[in-house]
C-alpha cells in the first residue's frame, strides 16, 4: 500500500487505510469549522452590542453546535467515557470540549460564575486551547516548536487545574444540571480540559528526550511568578496595615491614615489591584456572594483575576471601602468613579463626540461646545443606567451652558442654586426615574455632569458649553481641549469644527478642511489630546460688553512685584519633582533656612541630611500643612504637583482639614511658588479661592526672585480681576447713561462673574459661610456654574415649579455660538415697548 502523504493543513489521524483515515479527518475539519463559527458568533455578539435579553438565544446556538458535534462523534464511535481519551479520538474530543467551553462563557453572560476575565487571563485561556489543539500536528512540526508545545502544555495544565478548583463549589449544581439537557456538564469543562492535557502528555512525552523537563518548566514558571506576586502582594498589604495601625501612635498626626498610605505605596498595577480587591476584583471571601456586586463607592465592571484571588487567600486589605476609594482618587485613578451613584453605569460608552470651538485670538478667549452621545450596551430593554462624566477644564474656565435632548428635542438648562439642583435631580432620578441632567462645580477646575436615563432604545445626547481664557506661553496662544472621564470613549468618533473670530496665524493639522463658511472641520477618532497653538497677537483695544448696568473689558496684564525677603523656605517635595529641580535648589540649604515636612514635623535641611529631600521624591503626592506656618509674612513654600491629587473635600473632616480651614478663614495668605505649569488639585483649589500669594515658573526664575528679594504681586478688587495664564485683566465699570456698543461677546461678563464669585467665596469656603443668595443671584445673571450654583435640565415645566427653580429674566441665559447673549438694558426695553405700541397704533388707526 502506498504511503499516505500529508501536509500540515491535513490532520494526522493515525494509521489505517486512506478510506478509514478520511472519516476522522473530515470530522476534525468539520469540528474546526464549527468551532470557528461558534467563536465568530461569540465575538459578534459583543461587537454589535447584543441585547442581554438575547444572550440566552446566543447560548442556545453555541450549545447546539457543541451537541451536534458530540452526536456526530458518538455516531463515529469516537466519543465515550473511555473512547474520548483514545489517541485516535483525542484530537476531535479536544475540539468538542472547546465548543462546550465557548458555550460555557456564553452562558456566563446570563449566570455569572466567572466575572469578566482580565485581558492577560483571556489571552492565557486562548493560548491554552490553541496549545492543546496544536498537538494534532506534533509529528509534522519542527523540534524547536515541539519544545514550545511541551512548555505551554505544562502551563495549560496549571490553568485548567486552577479553573477546576475554582469550579469545585459548583460541581453539586453541575450534577443536578445534567438532568436538564446536560447543561450541568458545562461545569466540568475545565476538568475535562485538564484531563485532555494529561493524556496529550502521555501520548507524546516519549517522542522527545526533554519532554518531561520542558513540561515541568512550563508548569513551574507560572507557579514561581504567582509565588512572587503573592509575596509582593502580602508585603504591600502588610505595609498598609503597618501604616494604618501605626498612625494611632502619633497623636500629632492630623491627616487620616489613608493619606500616608496613598503617599507611600508604589502607584502601579499591584497597588491598584490591592485597593480594588472586593470593589472590582473577585476575592476569596466574596466570590460566592451575590452581594457587593455593584458598590456605590466605585463604579467599574467586576473582574476575575486569578492572581488577585490567589493572593487574597494569603492576605486581604483591611482598609474600608471609603478609604480605598480616597486613595485611588488621590492616585489619579478615574476620580469620576468615586462619585456616588443612584443607578449603575457599567454598560455605557461614549459613542460620538462633537467639538464645536469658537476662538477669539484678539481677546484670548474660546467658547467650546461639547456634544456627547451615550450608548447603553446592556442589551436589556429594561435597563436604565446613569451616565456620570467628569470634565477637566483649562485653568480659569467656566461652564456656561447645558442642554439635554428629550424626545428628540433640545432642552436647555436653567441655572439655580446647587442645593435646589441636587434635590431635584436626586428626587426625579432616585424615585421617579425620569429625564434630568445636572452639572455641578467641583474642586480643581473640574465639573461633573449626570445624565439619566440612558436606555438601549436610543443614544442619549447632551451638550456642555465652556468659556475659557486662552493661556499665553512663549509667544503662543494655546487652546487646550476640554477632556473628560466617563463612559468609555475609546471607540468614539469625533467631529471637530473650529471657527476663528478675529485675526490669527496658525497651521492647523492636515485633517482639517475649510468648508464653505470659512470654518475648519475634521472627522476622525476621538482625540483627547487635541490642542492648538497660534501666534500671540495684541489684545483688541476696543473690546467691551455691556450688561446689567456695567461694561466689561479686557486689558493686558503684566505681573508686578513686591518686596519680599524669604527668611524660611519650605520645599513641598513629591514624585512630580525632577532630579534637576532638586539639584538646582540644593545650594539653598547652606545659604538659607530651608525646611521640609518629614515624619509629621518640619525638618531643617543642610548638606548632611539632604538625602531626606531625595527620599521625599518617592511620595506620590503631598499635602503641605500651611496651618503650621508661624509667620506667613516671610515664609515661602515651593511646591509642585499633579493635576489629580487629594481634594480639600477629601480631608475636610480631619483635624488637618479643620485647622487648615481655620487658618485660611482668618485671612492668612501664604507666598507659594509653583515649579512649572502643573499644579496639584489641592494647591489649585487654594489658588482659585485667592488664599495664596501665587507665583510660578522655573527654578532659575525662583532663584532670581530670591536673590532680588521680590515676589509676584496680584492686585484684585471688586471691579478688577486677573486671568494669570492669559496675561489679561478683566475690568468692570459703570456703563453710564448711554452704554457703549458691544464689541466683544458676553463671555467677558461670564468670566468676570465666575472669578468674582470665586474671590468672594474665598476664605468663606473654609468655614461654610459662602452659601448665600447674593452669590447665587449673581451666578444666575451670568449663567455660570460655581460652588454655589448648578445648571439643571428637567423634563417638564411643572418639574421646575415643583422644586422652586425659576429662570431669571434679566440674565445672559445659556451661552451660545450664534448670539452675543446681550440682554436689553432698561432704556432699551423702553424703546422696544414704545416701538411696539407704535406698531399697534398704526394697525388699528384705520379699522
Amino acid at each position: 500500500m502506498k504511503e499516505h502523504s500529508t501536509t500540515l493543513a491535513e490532520p494526522l489521524v493515525g494509521k489505517g487505510t486512506d478510506k478509514a483515515a478520511s472519516a476522522p479527518a473530515r470530522f476534525l475539519l468539520l469540528g474546526y469549522v464549527m468551532l470557528a463559527a461558534s467563536l465568530i458568533l461569540f465575538v459578534l455578539y459583543d461587537y454589535v452590542g447584543g441585547k442581554r435579553d438575547d444572550a440566552m438565544t446566543a447560548f442556545v446556538a453555541h450549545y447546539a453546535l457543541a451537541i451536534v458535534y458530540a452526536i456526530l462523534l458518538i455516531a463515529d464511535r469516537a466519543y465515550g467515557i473511555s473512547k474520548s481519551w483514545d489517541e485516535a479520538n483525542l484530537d476531535r474530543n479536544i475540539v468538542l470540549i472547546n465548543l462546550f467551553l465557548v458555550a460555557a462563557f456564553s452562558l456566563n453572560r446570563q449566570f455569572s460564575v466567572f466575572e469578566d476575565s482580565t485581558p492577560w487571563f483571556s489571552v492565557y485561556l486562548i493560548l491554552a486551547s490553541a496549545t492543546l489543539m496544536s498537538f494534532q500536528y506534533f509529528d509534522r512540526l519542527p523540534k524547536w516548536f515541539n519544545s514550545i508545545q511541551f512548555v505551554l502544555l505544562g502551563s495549560s495544565f496549571l490553568l485548567y487545574l486552577y479553573a477546576s478548583l475554582y469550579m469545585l463549589p459548583y460541581y453539586p449544581f453541575g450534577f443536578i444540571g445534567l438532568l436538564f439537557l446536560g447543561l450541568g456538564a458545562l461545569v466540568m469543562v475545565p476538568l475535562t480540559l485538564m484531563t485532555a492535557s494529561i493524556f496529550l502528555f502521555k501520548y507524546h512525552f516519549k517522542k522527545s528526550k526533554t519532554a518531561i523537563a520542558l513540561t515541568v518548566s512550563g508548569l513551574v514558571a507560572p507557579l514561581l511568578f504567582a509565588a512572587g506576586f503573592v509575596s509582593e502582594w502580602t508585603k504591600r498589604v502588610n505595609d498598609i496595615e503597618y501604616l494604618s495601625n501605626r498612625s494611632v501612635i502619633y497623636r500629632d498626626a492630623q491627616l487620616p491614615a489613608w493619606v500616608k498610605i496613598g503617599q507611600s505605596l508604589p502607584n502601579d498595577g499591584m497597588t491598584q489591584r490591592i485597593l480594588k480587591s472586593d470593589l472590582v476584583y473577585t476575592t476569596a471571601h466574596d466570590r460566592l456572594s451575590s452581594f457587593n456586586r455593584f458598590p456605590d463607592s466605585w463604579d467599574e465592571t467586576r473582574k476575575h483575576d486569578p492572581l488577585v484571588l490567589l493572593s487574597s487567600y494569603f492576605s486581604e486589605c483591611s482598609l474600608s471601602n471609603d478609604d480605598r476609594v480616597k486613595v485611588l482618587h488621590a492616585l489619579g485613578t478615574n476620580s469620576h468613579r468615586t462619585d456616588e451613584r443612584l443607578w449603575s453605569g457599567a454598560d455605557l460608552s461614549t459613542s460620538y463626540v462633537v467639538s464645536d470651538v469658537d476662538i477669539y485670538p484678539e481677546l484670548r478667549l474660546a467658547y467650546t461646545e461639547k456634544y456627547l452621545n451615550v450608548k447603553n450596551h446592556s442589551g436589556s430593554d429594561w435597563s436604565n443606567e446613569e451616565a456620570i462624566y467628569t470634565f477637566q477644564l483649562p485653568e480659569g474656565s467656566v461652564v456656561t451652558s447645558l442642554s439635554l435632548w428629550v424626545n428628540g428635542r433640545e432642552e436647555k438648562g436653567i441655572l439655580t442654586s446647587k442645593q435646589k439642583a441636587a434635590k431635584a435631580y436626586e428626587t426625579i432620578v432616585g424615585v421617579e426615574q425620569r429625564d434630568p441632567s445636572v452639572i455641578h462645580w467641583q474642586e480643581g477646575n473640574t465639573v461633573s455632569v449626570r445624565v439619566f436615563p440612558c436606555t438601549t432604545s436610543e443614544e442619549r445626547k447632551f451638550k456642555i458649553g465652556v468659556t475659557s481664557p486662552l493661556a499665553v506661553q512663549d509667544g503662543q496662544i494655546v487652546y487646550r481641549n476640554i477632556v473628560f472621564q466617563g463612559p468609555d470613549p475609546s471607540q468614539a468618533k469625533e467631529t471637530t469644527r473650529v471657527r476663528f473670530i478675529g485675526n490669527t496665524e496658525l497651521q492647523l493639522p492636515w485633517t482639517f478642511k475649510k468648508d464653505s463658511n470659512g470654518d475648519f472641520v475634521a472627522d476622525g477618532k476621538y482625540d483627547p489630546d487635541f490642542n492648538l497653538e497660534m501666534k500671540e497677537v495684541s489684545l483688541k483695544p476696543d473690546n467691551g460688553f455691556t450688561f446689567d448696568g456695567f461694561q466689561y473689558a479686557l486689558q493686558p496684564y503684566k505681573p508686578t512685584h513686591q518686596p519680599f525677603e524669604a527668611k524660611r523656605i519650605y520645599l513641598d517635595i513629591n514624585s512630580s519633582w525632577t532630579h534637576d529641580e532638586l539639584k538646582a535648589l540644593q545650594p539653598l540649604a547652606t545659604q538659607r533656612n530651608v525646611f521640609v515636612y518629614h515624619n509629621d514635623d518640619f525638618l531643617k535641611l543642610d548638606a548632611q541630611n539632604w538625602d531626606i529631600a531625595e527620599q521625599l521624591q518617592t511620595r506620590n503626592f503631598s499635602l503641605f500643612p500651611f496651618h503650621l506656618l508661624k509667620n506667613v509674612d516671610d515664609n515661602l513654600v515651593v511646591t509642585k504637583g499633579k493635576p489629580l491629587s487629594p481634594h480639600l473635600s477629601d480631608i475636610t473632616d480631619s483635624e488637618f482639614g479643620v485647622k487648615l480651614r481655620s487658618f485660611f478663614a482668618a485671612g492668612n495668605k501664604v507666598h507659594v511658588y509653583n515649579l512649572g505649569s502643573e499644579v496639584s488639585t489641592y494647591v489649585r483649589s487654594l489658588r482659585e479661592f485667592r488664599s495664596l500669594q501665587f507665583g510660578e515658573g522655573s527654578t532659575k526664575q525662583l532663584l532670581m526672585l530670591l536673590e532680588e528679594d521680590r515676589f509676584p504681586e496680584t492686585l484684585e478688587s471688586d471691579n478688577s480681576l486677573v486671568l494669570h495664564d492669559a496675561g489679561m485683566r478683566l475690568t468692570r465699570t459703570p456703563a453710564g447713561a448711554v452704554p457703549l456698543k458691544n464689541t466683544a461677546p458676553d463671555h467677558l461678563a461670564r468670566l468676570f462673574t465666575y472669578n468674582d464669585i470665586m474671590r468672594r467665596v474665598g476664605t468663606g469656603y473654609f468655614n461654610d459661610s459662602f452659601q448665600n443668595d447674593a452669590l447665587v443671584a449673581d451666578a444666575a445673571k451670568a449663567y455660570v456654574v460655581t460652588p454655589v450654583s448648578s445648571l439643571i435640565v428637567l423634563e417638564t415645566q411643572s418639574d421646575y415649579e415643583r422644586f422652586g427653580i425659576e429662570d431669571s429674566e434679566n440674565s445672559l441665559h445659556n451661552a451660545s455660538k450664534d448670539s452675543s447673549g446681550a440682554v436689553p438694558e432698561p432704556h432699551e426695553w423702553a424703546l422696544i415697548i414704545l416701538f411696539g405700541l407704535f406698531v399697534v397704533y398704526l394697525k388699528f388707526r384705520n379699522p
